[in-house]
């Protein structure tokens, strides 16, 4: 069998605005992945990774699918909005146009990394390690924000 005909990843498109969700899963599909589009948890729904945008729904994804890699899509890039997502726990940020190679390792860097996570959390409930990707991000999105402040005041 051919893996490039066939979908290798499941992705959940939750809550998104009519246009966008078309334009990112038209992209997914391209980048052989499965998608499902809906609005309330569904137990019978199973994903890699879980699609939304910033504000209430950001935090029902996070809510609905504790276990899934959170992305915050936009339909134009901003920082602002990439560090708010990042600070908030989302696992990345993805904004229009989607690209096929961003979405592949999107799929490869974050699913793999929650299933990493989930045999982790299985073996010791001790919480994030001090070197763990989330710190990493977290501290990583404060450095650029308080550079970004600094250069504001100048």
């Amino acid at each position: 069998m051919d893996s490039m005909r066939h979908p290798t990843h499941k992705a959940i498109l939750f809550h998104l605005e009519e246009t966008l969700a078309a334009e990112l899963a038209a992209s997914l599909k391209a980048a052989c992945c499965e998608v499902h589009h809906i609005s309330m948890a569904s137990p019978a729904v199973s994903g890699d990774l879980v699609f939304c945008t910033t504000g209430p729904q950001f935090h029902a994804a996070k809510t609905m699918f504790p276990h899934l890699p959170v992305i915050v899509v936009s339909r134009l890039p901003e920082t602002d909005e990439w560090l708010d997502a990042l600070e908030a726990g989302a696992a990345d940020y993805c904004a229009a146009p989607f690209e096929i190679i961003h979405l592949r390792w999107l799929f490869e860097t974050h699913a793999g990394e929650a299933r990493k996570g989930t045999a982790r959390e299985k073996r010791s409930a001790k919480g994030p390690q001090p070197d763990s990707p989330r710190i990493r991000r977290a501290r990583s999105a404060a450095f650029i924000r308080s550079r970004q402040q600094e250069q504001q005041r100048r």
